[in-house]
């Protein structure tokens, strides 16, 4: 069954969706498509797309003949006002990536931890069709079938260990992280079987995080006053802070 995406005609969903239908297959959905895809009802507008892929240089020429610029490090700008960041994953698969960050398990760096998020994400990723429709007469705008799209633990993931990377100067990424992460975890069901999956360091690691942001007072203090500004729609913390402690409890 198709996740169904409302917006205008011409409209940023409209044409993030028409852009989708025309990348190589080889490219993973992630960012804030794919958290619209994944929670399955209206969420926070995104403006450009986001995108993983491993060995960026095998698609590389492709993306560069549909884009009207290519400014190098997987940057891409198209003709419709949109944008497409590729980040290139490493060939290792997750487990063996870990093993080879961290041989005497002294523990993996906060930014050690997103590469490894970033791939396993990448090896997670579940094929999607999505349509675009007229918010207004449900008319069919733009239609791409069978994208790879980041899971909803991939993206869980990948923010929960980017969020501490984040540099001060730009809290407006780390409070949409945090409000994706949220949302996330209340509308879009974290198989624990697919947690289970993930490697032990950074399944911790992230259970960590979630804890300290949304179920610890001092953080869930601190996470209140960065998500506040998004208003439509809402998210009950306390709805957030029980669906982590489950998820900790199943984990």
């Amino acid at each position: 069954m198709p996740v169904v995406l409302s917006g205008r005609r011409g409209g940023t969903t409209h044409r993030e969706v028409e852009l989708l239908a025309s990348l190589p297959a080889e490219l993973r959905l992630i960012g804030g498509l794919a958290v619209m895809c994944r929670v399955g009802t209206p969420h926070r507008a995104t403006v450009d797309l986001d995108a993983v892929t491993r060995d960026l240089t095998r698609v590389h020429g492709s993306l560069a003949g549909l884009a009207l610029t290519s400014a190098g490090g997987g940057q891409y700008g198209f003709g419709n006002g949109l944008d497409l960041d590729v980040i290139d994953v490493a060939p290792l698969p997750a487990e063996e990536l870990v093993a080879e960050l961290d041989p005497e398990g002294a523990g993996l760096s906060d930014l050690e931890l997103n590469v490894v998020a970033h791939v396993w994400a990448h090896d997670h990723a579940t094929p999607l069709d999505i349509v675009a429709v007229d918010d207004e007469t449900g008319a069919r705008l733009a239609e791409a079938r069978d994208r790879m799209v980041a899971s909803s633990v991939g993206i869980v993931v990948m923010k929960a260990t980017t969020i501490p990377l984040r540099a001060s100067s730009r809290p407006e990424k780390r409070a949409s992280d945090l409000y994706d992460l949220a949302r996330l975890v209340v509308a879009s069901p974290l198989p624990p079987a697919e947690l289970q999956e993930l490697p032990a360091a950074l399944r911790t690691a992230v259970l960590g995080r979630l804890h300290r942001w949304f179920v610890d007072d001092a953080g869930r203090d601190r996470t209140y006053r960065e998500v506040r500004r998004f208003d439509e729609p809402t998210i009950d913390l306390d709805d957030v802070a029980d669906a982590v402690e489950d998820l900790s409890r199943e984990a």
